[in-house]
């Protein structure tokens, strides 16, 4: 019998399973979402969705965002790598990281490559923690994320979503550079949405390490992280 090591949706349509076979080689099930119809059931580990193209554009995106405030420093890039240690990253796309980690592409090039819904609130989600991860608020950052909102035209319950989410030194920054106003939530909605957030719950400093290895375990269920419910 197979044993299940773990689950990943590709995108909306297709959900991957990784399980150890009887010779204890790792490989997957590729099934669709909408049909219930196993794809292939003998995958092996370099199909991973980690190899899909849609993860690079989203990585890069992130690196452009941690680059808003005019440097990288190199406890950064190692956090970055850390996380990323066990993503098998082509050797084109390990040049094409390293590439935009020294001179970034134009963030409106690589907007246009996102397309689905959960990515765009990872990746804004994401950026907001950038932010926060070295106690410097730069105006250019602000401007990132007003950008991210501007060109995903994602809706209001995507934003209250995202917002219910974050954790509290965020939004305090949210509050601070009145970006809730970009994110199109007003004061009256916010005090609600407090209200309702887990208050109790002991929050970790957010640092760069932090950071990259959620937005990489979020990649991983991105469609149950951001699935609509009722939040009031």
């Amino acid at each position: 019998m197979s044993e299940k090591i773990g689950s990943y949706f590709v995108n909306e349509r297709f959900s991957f399973i990784i399980q150890n076979d009887k010779r204890g080689s790792k490989v997957g099930k590729l099934t669709d979402l909408n049909t219930g119809e196993v794809l292939a059931d003998n995958m092996y580990q370099k199909v991973l969705p980690e190899h899909v193209e849609n993860l690079m554009q989203a990585v890069r995106i992130i690196i452009n965002a941690a680059w808003q405030d005019g440097k990288i420093s190199p406890e950064e890039k190692k956090a970055f790598n850390l996380a990323f240690k066990d993503v098998n990253f082509s050797d084109k796309q390990q040049q094409v990281i390293k590439a935009e980690f020294r001179n970034p592409t134009p963030i409106a090039k690589l907007l246009k490559n996102i397309r689905t819904r959960e990515e765009k609130l990872l990746i804004l989600e994401t950026s907001l923690l950038l932010i926060i991860a070295d106690n410097e608020f730069h105006p250019k950052e602000k401007e990132f994320i007003e950008l991210l909102v501007k060109k995903f035209d994602l809706d209001c319950e995507d934003f209250a979503l995202l917002y219910n989410i974050l954790p509290s030194m965020v939004k305090k920054y949210i509050l601070k550079e009145r970006i809730h106003e970009t994110l199109a939530i007003n004061e009256q909605e916010i005090k609600i949405l407090d209200k309702f957030s887990n208050k109790a719950k002991k929050e970790d400093k957010i640092n760069h390490s932090i950071v990259y290895q959620q937005f990489l375990n979020n990649w991983k269920n991105r469609s149950t992280r951001y699935l609509r419910k009722s939040i009031y």
